[in-house]
């Protein structure tokens, strides 16, 4: 469910998240054709510094844990098949209505290597209810284009929506359409089911700038 609103963020900067060591996110993938859930994953923090974000991937189809890297403002550089050069832009910090962003950025993923461009920009602020329930979100909307570097480069164009809750820290839920040949060939939602912020017991953030409490 998705309501327009406006608040006091409408004329407010919203800044990067206070990110600590231990929190968590739980999220679904659900196929956006047939809206089936296709299988659960979560996100735990296991390391932050002034520089990046560290998180253990978990999910319920396969078996073991793979860490993901980003950069402070929840951007992907390493999702361990794919790498990105600097990273791949989903979130501009500080985050205000009308905000918008382009960057070119190359990615490599088993060897091969990929430029693509996306084109960002907050339209508006929503309130969203997704399983973990309902909260104030501020809807980002990609264009993104990605084509291959060799002679025969494939494209593939794709639009993302998502939705970032500045409470939750984190997107709460995300859309993805992907075409190529004048085709839809993929689209894929996320949703939040469940959150912690806070740190585990016996957790410590030693390795981080806070001094707080798959991708």
């Amino acid at each position: 469910m998705f309501m327009a609103f406006t608040n006091a963020w409408a004329d407010v900067q919203m800044g990067q998240p206070d990110i600590h060591v231990g929190a968590i996110w739980q999220y679904r993938k659900i196929d956006g054709f047939t809206n089936e859930t296709v299988y659960k994953f979560s996100q735990r923090v296991v390391s932050v510094n002034d520089h990046e974000i560290v998180i253990q991937l978990k999910n319920t189809i396969k078996e073991g844990a793979w860490l993901r890297y980003f950069t402070r403002e929840w951007n992907p550089v390493d999702v361990g098949d794919i790498k990105f050069d600097p990273f791949r832009p989903e979130f501009k910090f500080p985050m205000s209505i009308g905000g918008t962003w382009n960057l070119n950025f190359g990615l490599t993923e088993h060897g091969r290597s990929f430029l693509s461009l996306f084109k960002g920009k907050i339209v508006a602020l929503e309130k969203v209810t997704v399983p973990a329930g309902t909260f104030d979100a501020y809807r980002i909307e990609i264009d993104a284009e990605t084509r291959g570097t060799d002679a025969n480069a494939h494209v593939s164009n794709s639009h993302i929506i998502t939705w970032y809750s500045p409470e939750v820290q984190k997107y709460i839920r995300r859309e993805s359409t992907t075409s190529s040949d004048g085709r839809v060939r993929n689209k894929n939602i996320d949703e939040l089911i469940e959150y912690s912020l806070k740190a585990n017991p016996g957790t410590t953030n030693e390795n981080t700038s806070e001094s707080g409490a798959p991708f």
